[in-house]
């Protein structure tokens, strides 16, 4: 038998005429696409001409018709029929109309600026003058007669600005021009219709090319299609440019033909590699891939520089991490913080072509970290290392934990202040800690397997030690424990207290005691130091005059009294509350804040200060009372209670003494003024017979017009009245009466109180000033002894300038604000001033520097400005002289302060 014939070899053509397909097709789309671009881009091109030939055409319209406004208005400057009301009218109707114009202004021939619209305007302001392109313009218009464009330029804001100029002559002489500011951004926003902006960028250029205006933001680029035209007017090498939008850029452009090339490229490389690789390579990546998918240990190959190049699946499993996006990225990223040393110096050893094995933490896809165990082996011919790493995370959290555990308990042995002794069941010590060889100064190796008498046992207390031993053993020791003298190794003795308990071991059988001791010597001694404090305490309470209690803060229960409180109130109060033993306290209302309320954390708190009456006796007491926290933590009232019943009744003796002494003291007053007075009602009195003898005349005469004899009985009538005016004065000031606070003017009394003082001031020759703050409030005081204060101090400061020299002779009297809620009066003279000893007794009662006072006026006013919570202040004068001054509250802060009490 023969065997068939082998089919013959294919023709060397045959396997080129895919690739000569592929390069004919390639090269008749890059044709196609090319005819495609260019028609495109002829019919863009036809459809921007007249699109801006049409734009342009809008815009000399707009300027033509500014053109012949500005001539208009240069006719009738000429002619002298344009006034600056009527040019702000016409200039601002046609503003509105225009609104690529910003400013229209009339400028002299001094090339300052007259007049400007709108009145808003910012650039061309009445008064300016022109600066740089401005005055090129404006002389070119003056020497050219003819309406003339100035050069655009940008402005102090940044705009740009194009200036026409046109010329104004009058009678053959160049009297100025009218001047229009377009803003070239508005011409292009404003005139450009934006069906044209949406489609076009467009663009005003100068003679040098720089755009001046942009209607859009697009960036110049070779393959947008643009078209320039000429700006007429203004005829100053202005144009415009218009560029047709193409979204997408060169990028876009040259796209088809990128992808057209790039896949016939892509085609014929694909022929080229499948054709000879395909089966082999799938065969081989099979078998390898089910070898390395199937690990169940992680592993990964990786470059040199430490960049995953494959992943098996177990990555997911064990870290979470998807094998397909780990391939580029640096193994070193993914190592904890504290292992990336360690893992960066067995990288380098793998470089060096040596097997390292090492364990580190790398983190997980949710953030954490496992332990892992790497083998990795490098192969230097391939630039690669094969790793393999195991999870051992389990196995370091429990190395982890065992040394954690025996480390904490190292040191809680270690930081425990209290003594720690174990002894077996015969006796014999089998453990103590280091707190336990501190207390008593033996070393760990001293006491462990001693036995009775141990060595901290002193000698004279042998017999009670082994009598506490053999208790401890029979386990007979107390719970609470017992106390214990023991010995240092210095020979220093000590109290301590010993708490037994059974050792129990893991089987649950008893194998000694465990003891915990405590130095208990420093607490014995302040034991002993607080309880002879509180003896010294209550000792030192029971001397005082004041009662003194303690109640709780909820029950109102009495829980201290010292021997004061108990004289009064009776030996069994303790236990009692304190309404029960009818104590003076305050009512619930008058308390600060409720102590019922108040929590330790509260505290300390005062509750009340303030003078009570007793109820029952009638005695007054001065209480205080605080919250604080009682020896049990609970909160309580701590309450002192002072007798003030003497106190109360001699202020009230002094209170009527000085009442008395201010009466008198105004009746001396009235009586100084009596003879002055009569000279002050003379002139009344006078002018009043005057009046009524000549009226009586006119009458006989009987010549006696109506007119004339009502003018003089109002007259007279005006001057009684003045009259009763000066004697009401006086009996109101004289007058016995009590204090009324109420809301009066400072400047109603300052006009009775200078009323009163101005008949010595003109007698002895001195002028009374007044300087009074306007708008001033009202005070809230008692209006009768506030006259009194102020009259007192004018009169001294009088007297003060008796023997000045007459240009000094002026009094002033000063009333402003001074700070909120308060008014200041304040009396200046230049008289021969106070003496530092003389200012140091100035307030005391009967201390005076008169030959004829009593020396109670400043006491007594003193005493007067501290009733109405104001204070009496006296200053040396800059000028020579003394300045007495009083703060009074106006009504609003008094009305505050009285709702804050």
């Amino acid at each position: 038998m023969h065997a068939p014939p082998s089919d013959p070899a294919p023709p060397r053509w045959y396997w080129a005429v895919p690739y000569v397909v592929v390069t004919l097709f390639a090269v008749s789309m890059l044709a196609l696409v090319w005819l495609l671009q260019q028609r495109e881009s002829d019919v863009e091109r036809g459809a921007l001409a007249r699109d801006l030939q049409w734009t342009e055409q809008a815009i000399r319209r707009v300027v033509l018709g500014t053109e012949e406004f500005l001539g208009q208005l240069a006719r009738d400057m000429a002619a002298g029929t344009l006034e600056h009301d009527g040019f702000q009218q016409r200039a601002n109707e046609h503003l509105a109309v225009n609104p690529a114009l910003t400013n229209i202004a009339w400028v002299g021939r001094d090339q300052a600026v007259r007049w400007t619209a709108p009145f808003d305007a910012l650039d061309w302001l009445a008064g300016d003058t022109l600066l740089g392109p401005q005055v090129q313009g404006f002389q070119h218009s003056a020497l050219s007669s003819r309406l003339t464009y100035g050069a655009a330029y940008r402005n102090a804001r940044g705009d740009a600005v194009l200036e026409v100029f046109v010329p104004v002559h009058r009678q053959g002489e160049f009297f100025g021009a009218l001047v229009a500011a377009y803003s070239v951004e508005r011409m292009i926003s404003r005139l450009v219709p934006d069906w044209f902006t949406e489609k076009y960028r467009l663009a005003v250029l100068d003679t040098d090319g720089v755009a001046l205006a942009l209607s859009s933001a697009l960036p110049d680029r070779e393959h947008h299609l643009a078209l320039e035209l000429v700006l007429e007017p203004p005829r100053n090498g202005m144009r415009l440019q218009a560029m047709a939008f193409r979204p997408g850029g060169d990028v876009m452009h040259a796209l088809p033909a990128v992808i057209i090339v790039g896949l016939s490229l892509l085609v014929l490389w694909s022929l080229w590699m499948l054709r000879g690789h395909m089966q082999r390579r799938v065969q081989v990546e099979r078998e390898r891939d089910r070898l390395f998918n199937l690990s169940l240990d992680l592993l990964c190959i990786v470059d040199l520089e430490g960049r995953f190049r494959r992943c098996n699946p177990a990555f997911e499993r064990v870290l979470g991490h998807d094998p397909a996006t780990l391939p580029g990225a640096l193994m070193i990223d993914f190592v904890h913080a504290e292992d990336v040393a360690s893992t960066l110096d067995n990288m380098r050893r793998l470089a060096g072509g040596e097997p390292v094995s090492f364990e580190n933490r790398c983190r997980c896809a949710d953030g954490s970290y496992k332990w892992l165990a790497w083998s990795v082996n490098p192969v230097r011919g391939e630039g690669l290392v094969y790793a393999v790493a195991h999870d051992v995370t389990g196995r370091k959290a429990a190395e982890d934990a065992l040394r954690a555990e025996s480390a904490f308990r190292k040191a809680m042995e270690d930081s425990v202040v209290t003594g720690l002794r174990a002894i077996d069941l015969s006796g014999r010590i089998i453990y103590v800690n280091s707190a336990f060889c501190r207390m008593v100064g033996f070393a760990e190796s001293e006491l462990v397997g001693t036995v009775a008498p141990f060595p901290y046992w002193p000698p004279e207390q042998l017999a009670i030690c082994e009598r506490n031993l053999a208790m401890t053993l029979s386990g007979q020791a107390p719970r609470s424990g017992f106390e214990m003298r023991i010995q240092r190794k210095n020979g220093e003795r000590f109290d301590a207290r010993f708490y037994l308990s059974p050792l129990i071991d893991l089987t649950g059988r008893q194998t000694g005691w465990m003891a915990s001791i405590t130095d208990i010597t420093e607490p014995k001694r302040v034991r002993a130091a607080l309880e002879a404090a509180h003896e010294r305490f209550e000792a030192v309470l029971d001397g005082l005059d004041a009662a003194v209690f303690v109640a709780d803060a909820r029950t109102d229960e009495i829980l201290f009294a010292n021997l004061a409180f108990k004289r009064i109130h009776g030996f069994d109060a303790v236990g009692r509350t304190v309404r029960g033993v009818a104590v003076p306290q305050p009512e619930r209302g008058d308390y600060r804040v409720d102590p019922r309320n108040l929590a330790p954390a509260d505290l300390p708190r005062e509750l009340f200060d303030g003078e009570l009456q007793h109820p029952l006796s009638g005695r007054w007491y001065h209480v205080r009372e605080q919250a604080t926290r009682w020896v049990d933590g609970r909160v309580v009232r701590m309450g002192i209670a002072t007798d003030i019943t003497d106190r109360k009744q001699t202020a009230e003796v002094a209170r009527q003494q000085e009442e008395r002494l201010q009466r008198t003291s105004r009746l001396i007053t009235m009586g100084e003024m009596a003879s002055t007075l009569a000279h002050e009602l003379n002139q009344p009195l006078s002018a009043i017979a005057n009046y009524c003898a000549g009226s009586v005349t006119r009458l006989q005469a009987g010549n006696a017009k109506q007119e004339d004899i009502l003018a003089a009985m109002q007259k007279a009538s005006f001057q009684a009245e003045r009259a009763g005016k000066i004697i009401r004065r006086v009996r109101e000031f004289v007058k016995k009466s009590e204090p009324r606070r109420a809301a009066v003017s400072i400047v109603d009394i300052l006009e009775d109180a200078i009323g009163f003082a101005d008949i010595d001031a003109r007698r002895t020759g001195i002028r009374i000033v007044t300087a009074v703050e306007p708008g001033l409030p009202a005070v809230y005081a008692d209006r009768i002894m506030i006259e009194q204060v102020l009259l007192n101090l004018v009169r001294n400061g009088i007297d003060a300038m008796a023997d000045a020299l007459p240009e000094r002779r002026v009094l002033t009297v000063r009333v402003r604000g001074c700070g909120p809620g308060q008014v200041e009066v304040a009396v200046i003279d230049q008289g021969h001033g106070i003496s530092e000893e003389g200012r140091s007794r100035l307030f005391t009662p009967f201390y005076t520097t008169k030959a004829e006072g009593m020396g109670m006026g400043l006491n007594i006013c003193r005493s007067i400005i501290e009733f109405h919570d104001g204070r009496l202040i006296v200053d040396d004068n800059p000028e020579g002289g003394t300045i007495f001054s009083f703060i009074l509250p106006t009504e609003i802060a008094s009305e505050r302060v009285a709702r804050s009490a």
